[in-house]
Formats: C-alpha cells, structure tokens, sequence
C-alpha cells in the first residue's frame, strides 16, 4: 500500500504531506483547489511523461516522494523535475532508471482519471479490460513475441524478393552510403570542436597582437612602481605588513601572466594548411549531415540502419529459403497461439460480463444489459484459425458449435480478436456498442462497475480514481460509494469526488483547499473528523446549514462510517 506521499513544488502544491491508510480515502474541496494534483503526483513519481511548467513557480525543481509497503518491506520511490525539463529518479535513495520505477508501478498501480472515461470506449482499451480480467497477460504477451518475430523475417524475406534489376541499384546506393560515412569517420562531438578550432585559426593574427598588447602593458612601470612604492611603505610601517603580502600576491601573479602569456603567444600558429583542412572537414560532416541526418548521432544511426539493410538484400543473414520456412513455422505456431488466445478470452468474456452486469445492478443500473463482441477479419497472409467472422458472448461462456473452418484472419500483436463491448442502458433496446449509447454518468458508473469486477480477480492494488463519479447525480452517489467501498475491501483506494454521498462512505476524509497570502498561492490537504467531516459534507450539500448539518449526520450514519 501507500503509506505516504510527500509532495514539494508541485504546481500550486507547494509543500503537502499525506500519510495514508488502508481501505477508501476520499479528496473533497472546491473545484480549482487542486484535487487533482494527488493523482497528477501519484501519476509523476511512477513515470508518467509530464513537463517543466509543473515546477512551482519561483522553484527549482518539483519533487514528489512516495513511500510504500509492498510484500513486507517498506519501499521509497522519488522523482525530481527540474526547471530545465531534467528528470530524475530514487529507488530507496540509490538512482534508478524510468524503466525501474514503472516496473514497479506494473501490477501495482491503476490510475483512473477523467479521461478514462473516453478511454473505455476504444475496443483496444476493452481487449486490455477483458485480458487483464481473464489474466491472459502472458499468453498475449508471447502472441506478441511471435508476431514481431514473424513481421521481421517477412520483412527480410520482402527485400530479398525486391526485383533482381532494383535489388542490384539498391545494393550499389546502400553501399556507397555506408561506405561514404564509414570513410567521413564521424566522431560525435567532433563539429564543435572543429569548430571552436576554425575560429582560434582564423583569428592568430589578432590573438597574437591581443597578446603582444597585454605582454606589453605588463611591462609598463607603474606596476613596478607600485610595488616598490609599497615595499617603502613596509619598510618604514611594519603595520602595513598586509600591503606587503598583497604586493608580493601581484608581482608573482603578474610574472606568471607574463610567461603565460609568452607561451600561449610562441603556441599560436596561423597554420593555413591545419584552417584549410578544418574547413574541409566540416565541409564535409554539413554534407553528410545534409545527406543523412540532422546529427552525427543520426547519421551514424542511418549508416546502421542501411548496413542492415544491406546484410538482408545480400543474403549475408539467411537465405530466401530458410526464412520461408521460418515464415511457415512461425504462422503455424501463431495460429495456435492465437487461436488458443482468443478462446480463453471468449471463456472469460461471459464471466466479465457476469461481474459487471452484478456491480451495475448495486449501481442501480439493474436493467443494463451487456455483451461481449469478437471480430475476425480475413487476410490471406494471416495465420489460419477455426474461429467465426462475428460472436457475441453474453453472460456465459461461448461454445463454438458448429466448428468453424480454419481462414487466415488478420492479426496484431493483441492476436486476432477486435473485441468490443455492447451495452443496453435502456429497457427494449438491443445491445449496441458503449461508445454509441453511454452518457457521461452512465460511462462513468460502467467504468466503476468495470474497475470493481477487475479488482475481484486481482491481487491487492492502489486504485485511483479521479472524479469516476463524473456525471453521476446525488441520488446515485450512495450506491456508487458502496461500490468504491467494496473495492476498497480489497485493495486500497484513493477517490477525488465531488459528492457528499460517495464521501460519506471514506475510511478517511481529506479537505483539500486553496489558500492564498495575495503574493502566492499553495494548496493544503487535511484530514477531517468527526464536527469537521460533518461541516464538509453539509458544505458539499450547499452549505453550513442546521439542515444540511442534520443531512451530513444522516449520510454518515447510512453509510456506517464512524462519526
């Protein structure tokens, strides 16, 4: 779990300490309080991409620390951004890499915000709903190792079949491009010091008389009159012992200016043969860079790139009939791989369909009815799989009778399955696809009830929700705070709500306010109990009113929540 979330400089998040718990913790407050900011820097210290302009106003950098408990250790992760766009991250204060600290997040973390909603309704998002339900993670995961694994021997077998006549031009440029930049000997970094080079050569003449010019003034007596001139002071006024230290400071320092200056004049050289050849090499690095890429890094990539591509077209990796037997096997191994895939997924579509029509009925949305659709498209250079053009699965699973015929059907890395979920909200009405029949609210319970069935079949989580309750009214609050609660029996759960019915529900309750001194403004967090929960909630209800008091006390009390 997240046991504490230190935040510095954040946005308007100046300086906010969260200690946590357990179980449902909702942040309530005005809206542009800065509610969000909990999410965003939930989002920042796993590695979710952010920019400069979340550095706080007049900081450096913004840091944001979370501390977790995870298998029976405790565990710190922290994220730094600094104003210059500089990104850096702490795994129990020893640096770590990005990759690192989402490996950590994997598994762990889901965070839902308000743009989940529109999310959900793209069928890719469902497939990973529908996977991450079924646990097929692996078994999509090694679908996708065939599939990148047959794409590139397709590929090298595509430029080894490039007619003989083109093959043999494209052979002649890959090779003279290669060896242009292979024969150019690009060092990164070099431009700038070739050209910090031209500049010293081109200007020698005017260094040199710069250097002559301050030889000369060296040599000039009033530095040597005043040294002596100091030295008769001392001699007569032994209190005056300091001038006589800084005075011997500038003699010694004006000797070693004077050889430094010797050498650096002796050391300069017009040499037009070394500024020709600078010229020329950076000539020739702006045509290749002109040529290939915008950097050297970039050019050298290219010539990498164009070796490859070489290798394939010359046969240097495998002949044409050994990846075509690559090729076979492989469609042949993905045929099954996916084929199996997609009749799991099938199997768990029903149970999906089950949980989520269960968590809509406590949702009060009783009459919704759902279904699963899976697609199969044809493509002849697909693997071959016994599984129909179109299927509907609804709360139990799918039995495929009669048995398809194989067909080649078109795959990604996801396997061969569009998958999409159907939703009916309204009595009478078929099942059609939740993108072209749920509302804001309606979408926003779906996702609830989806995030509930999810939670059933997964491991403790931190789930956080930002707004999911987004276009739900007052009359549903309560049910969706029940359902958040159930989740929260599992995996611990921080909500942002705007409604005083689904906080009645929290564990914990945090106020999250704006505060001002009218020459910066910083967000504040604090927990509220007892009077002061009931005052927030009959803040939320329109006000500090006798009568909204009264509701706030009844909306704790139906909640079961302590008072």
């Amino acid at each position: 779990m997240l046991e504490r979330l230190e935040i510095s400089s954040f946005a308007v998040a100046r300086e906010v300490a969260l200690d946590l718990r357990p179980g449902l913790t909702v942040f309530t407050g005005e809206t542009g309080a800065g509610k969000s900011l909990i999410v965003d820097a939930i989002a920042f210290v796993f590695g979710a991409r952010m920019g400069r302009d979340i550095v706080a106003a007049g900081a450096e950098r913004a840091i944001v620390r979370a501390r977790l408990a995870r298998a029976g250790r405790a565990l710190a992760v922290e994220r730094t951004l600094t104003v210059s766009g500089r990104s850096s991250y702490r795994i129990d204060d020893a640096p770590a890499r990005l990759e690192d600290v989402r490996a950590l997040a994997e598994g762990y973390l889901d965070i839902h915000g308000q743009s989940e909603q529109l999310a959900i309704l793209r069928p890719a998002v469902q497939l990973a709903a529908l996977d991450a339900f079924a646990g097929l993670q692996d078994e999509r995961a090694a679908v996708a190792a065939l599939v990148r694994e047959l794409r590139d021997v397709r590929r090298r077998l595509q430029a080894l079949r490039t007619d003989a006549r083109e093959r043999e031009r494209l052979v002649e440029r890959l090779t003279f491009e290669v060896a242009e930049i292979d024969d150019a000997a690009l060092v990164p970094g070099e431009e700038e010091a070739l050209r910090a080079e031209q500049t010293r050569l081109g200007s020698a003449a005017r260094l040199r008389e710069e250097a002559e010019r301050a030889l000369a003034a060296l040599d000039e007596p009033a530095i040597g009159d005043a040294i002596a001139a100091v030295r008769a002071i001392t001699a007569r006024d032994v209190s005056a012992a300091d001038l006589a230290d800084a005075a011997g400071v500038l003699e010694a320092a004006a000797d070693d200016l004077r050889r430094a200056l010797r050498a650096y004049r002796e050391a300069l050289d017009e040499d037009p043969a070394r500024l020709a050849f600078v010229t020329e090499r950076l000539d020739r690095i702006a045509r290749l860079l002109r040529k290939y890429g915008d950097t050297t890094g970039a050019v050298l990539a290219y010539r990498d790139e164009a070796a490859a591509r070489l290798a394939d077209l010359t046969g240097a990796e495998a002949s044409v009939g050994e990846l075509e037997a690559a090729e076979t096997g492989l469609l042949a191994e993905l045929a099954i791989r996916a084929e199996s895939l997609s009749r799991a997924r099938r199997a768990a579509a029903g149970r999906l369909v089950a949980a989520i029509s269960a968590e809509l009925q406590e949702l009060a949305m009783g009459g919704a009815r759902l279904a699963v659709a899976f697609t199969c498209e044809d493509d002849p250079a697909g693997p071959p799989v016994a599984l129909p053009d179109y299927d509907v699965v609804a709360d139990s699973p799918r039995i495929l009778d009669p048995e398809p015929e194989p067909l080649p059907r078109a795959f990604t890395e996801a396997g061969v399955d569009r998958v999409e979920f159907l939703a009916s909200f309204n009595p009478g009405e078929p099942p059609r696809p939740l993108s072209a029949v749920a509302s804001g609210g309606e979408t926003s319970r779906f996702l609830l009830a989806l995030t509930v069935a999810l939670g059933q079949a997964s491991e403790g989580r931190l789930e956080v929700l930002d707004e999911v309750d987004e276009g739900v009214g007052g009359r549903t609050g309560a049910v969706v705070g029940r359902a958040l609660r159930r989740l929260a029996r599992r995996h611990q759960v921080l909500c942002i709500t705007h409604l005083p019915q689904v906080a009645a529900f929290a564990d914990t309750h945090c106020v999250v306010e704006k505060r001002t001194d009218g020459r910066a403004t910083w967000t504040e967090v604090r927990e509220v109990t007892g009077e002061a929960r009931r005052a927030e909630l009959a803040s939320m209800l329109g006000g500090l009113t006798p009568a909204n008091l009264a509701a706030a006390e009844e909306l704790l009390a139906s909640a079961g929540a302590p008072v």
